[in-house]
């Protein structure tokens, strides 16, 4: 059985992994207080689901912004891993995340570009 993933599938599954570990570590994981915790739960997860419409429709400039926003989110995971030492294990699980979501976009950009 072979097993066939789309751009789309893709994209969609690492936007839902990257915003569940941002809420993970944002919730869970970091000390602080609850109005902190909104701020930047608010702040992470904004930029996803402004997104998630237009790649839930496969429209080309949601995957555009997606990749987009997946360069926005490594830059900030590199910051952290480079300046805090407490918080570097779970940057770095960011920066992972938001390559896939790179890559994710890209691909399901050159599917829809194969396609037309």
């Amino acid at each position: 059985m072979k097993a066939h993933f789309s751009g789309r599938a893709l994209a969609l599954s690492a936007m839902v992994l990257l915003a569940a570990w941002l809420c993970l570590w944002l919730v869970a994981l970091t000390q602080a207080n609850i109005r902190e915790r909104v701020v930047w739960m608010s702040l992470a997860l904004l930029p996803l689901l402004l997104v998630a419409y237009p790649v839930w429709r496969g429209q080309k400039a949601g995957f555009a912004w997606c990749g987009f926003l997946a360069l926005g989110y490594f830059a900030q995971g590199i910051t952290v891993l480079l300046t805090s030492k407490s918080d570097g294990g779970y940057a770095s699980m960011e920066v992972s995340l938001s390559l896939l979501l790179f890559i994710a976009a890209s691909a399901a950009l050159r599917g829809l570009r194969r396609n037309a």
